[in-house]
């Protein structure tokens, strides 16, 4: 079957003990093989850094400044070049490279499609869809949550899984508000105490620029009351007279008197001295009111009282009685939104308790159907194994119902085996050789190769512990899950390597120049009929 991501070519150069070599990698099934010791895992230890696996300068080869691993995929997959396109790595003409150097003082370059990019997000790229099967993953395959994660990729549950993730994270995220809003409750009452003080203050005083400045005058007038009355005195005398000494007004009066005798000559002064006698008794009014002003000390007191209020909130909020009014609004406001966070508080549990019970609904109706896919998926595994040579032997995933919320929903996952029959199961962990798990997760990989979008396919020591015509029928499956992507395995056993449509020959030799020996490793690619040639060649040897 025809795919269309997969790896086209790894160049190699001054990595370890491989100076410069270019690998030719072909669809289907392509296998690693080699002499122990040859470099055989060097070629996969350089795939796993084009993965965003992490880079060591260990692995520069002596006497050089650099080691670069290149490799160059087709990309004919809309899926993975939307990924790339929306990333900012746009293919062209059907080509993906992506390149790492590793210089010998440790540090890293790495580019995809010619641009610069991070390990990290290699590593993302390629866990999407390529797929490294090994040690590490047989390790990976005892544990609960990786087990239950292939369950949820096998019965095609992630959209059920994010759903309960992000409820649950708005979940944690407002029980940790609740905790911070029940620890600060304390903190919060002071404050609105304080604040209810410092507004009780300013709205006694009821401050505005224009009061203040009343009171100021006010004050000043009070304050000078003898003086006023004094000169009211003065300028009474001036106004009225007294006996023997006619004050301004009979004067006023007689020159009027005269004025109006002699009217016909002047009767423009007559009108310009009537209207000063207006003004002249507007004027007398307005002394009187000062001669008769009394000081009343209770006013006073309560004009220098407020003065003084006013001179405190100024000291405290700043130096008008604009300030004031300003500070005044921010306690409001303050206040106000101390006063909301109690109504927040009864809000937030309220929508705790629908969210519990929403989790609850959720992780229940995705543990049904796990429940559902895992008698799937067991009856699917069990007859796998069985083909791998694990006669009689029987897998279950066995679930139960978790009592509180994990990450992932309320169900906890364990592949149980009984290897014998009628011995009773056990967990895998307990009971699996290392063969055995290979073979357990071969098979995995043999019934999700169909279900994910996983396109290429590494497995590294696939056939540890085993031999005969076990090794035979792991060469057989890896060929199926070749039908449906890349496969690439590393081998020691010619039962496996015979169903390989190239096989990658790794030598290892001693190149001498003048005294000085270098260890340098050789590829070469095999297709067609010279693989059943050389791997006649590989049985005769082991």
């Amino acid at each position: 079957m025809e795919t269309n991501f997969y790896l086209k070519n790894l160049v190699i150069q001054n990595f370890a003990t491989f100076k410069n070599q270019s690998i030719q990698f072909r669809q289907g099934f392509n296998a690693i093989i080699g002499e122990t010791g040859s470099g055989k895992s060097l070629v996969l230890d350089a795939l796993q850094l084009i993965l965003g696996g992490r880079a060591d300068k260990k692995v520069v080869r002596k006497d050089t400044d650099f080691s670069l691993i290149e490799a160059s995929f087709h990309c004919d997959d809309q899926g993975v070049m939307k990924f790339l396109e929306d990333e900012g790595f746009p293919i062209e003409g059907k080509e993906l490279v992506i390149k790492r150097l590793i210089n010998k003082n440790g540090t890293t370059k790495t580019y995809m499609n010619h641009l610069s990019c991070t390990a990290s997000f290699l590593a993302s790229f390629s866990k999407r869809y390529i797929d490294l099967v090994g040690q590490f993953e047989n390790q990976k395959l005892l544990s609960e949550s990786y087990q239950l994660h292939l369950l949820d990729h096998y019965g095609k549950l992630s959209p059920e899984v994010l759903s309960f993730k992000k409820s649950l994270s708005e979940y944690k995220e407002l029980q940790q508000r609740l905790i911070q809003l029940d620890q600060s409750k304390t903190n919060r009452e002071q404050r609105l105490d304080y604040l209810n003080f410092q507004l009780q203050e300013i709205e006694k005083l009821n401050p505005s620029s224009q009061d203040e400045e009343e009171l100021l005058k006010k004050k000043n007038l009070l304050a000078n009351v003898e003086k006023i009355q004094k000169v009211s005195f003065q300028l009474k005398d001036i106004f009225e007279g007294d006996e023997g000494h006619p004050g301004l007004l009979s004067q006023m009066q007689k020159l009027n008197s005269i004025l109006i005798k002699n009217k016909d000559f002047f009767e423009q002064q007559i009108s310009e001295v009537s209207e000063i006698d207006d003004r002249l008794h507007l004027l007398i009014g307005h002394i009187d009111q000062k001669h008769n002003f009394d000081l009343d000390p209770q006013e006073l007191e309560g004009v220098l009282e407020r003065l003084d209020s006013y001179q405190r909130l100024k000291k405290k909020f700043g130096g008008s009685a604009v300030t004031i009014l300003e500070s005044q609004s921010e306690f409001l406001k303050e206040r106000e939104q101390l006063q909301a966070l109690d109504f927040d508080l009864e809000k937030i549990k309220n929508k705790i308790h629908d969210l519990k019970a929403n989790l609850s609904k959720l992780a229940q109706d995705l543990h049904k159907k796990r429940q559902k896919y895992a008698v799937q998926l067991s009856k699917e595994l069990t007859l796998r194994v069985q083909n791998l040579k694990m006669t009689g032997a029987t897998i279950k995933l066995v679930l139960e119902e978790l009592t509180d919320f994990s990450d992932t929903g309320m169900t906890r996952a364990n592949f149980v085996a009984e290897t014998n029959p009628g011995e009773g199961y056990f967990k895998v962990k307990d009971i699996a050789s290392g063969g055995e798990l290979s073979r357990i997760l071969l098979s995995v990989r043999q019934i999700l190769s169909s279900y994910d979008s996983i396109s290429i396919f590494l497995f590294d020591e696939i056939d540890t512990g085993i031999g005969g015509e076990t090794a035979n029928c792991i060469g057989k499956a890896l060929c199926q899950v070749a039908v449906n992507g890349q496969v690439i395995a590393i081998t020691h056993l010619p039962q496996i390597a015979q169903f390989a449509d190239v096989l990658i020959v790794v030598k290892k030799d001693i190149q001498s120049k003048d005294k000085n020996s270098r260890t340098e490793s050789s590829v070469r690619e095999i297709v067609g009929k010279l693989v059943q040639k050389e791997v006649k060649a590989m049985a005769q040897l082991s």
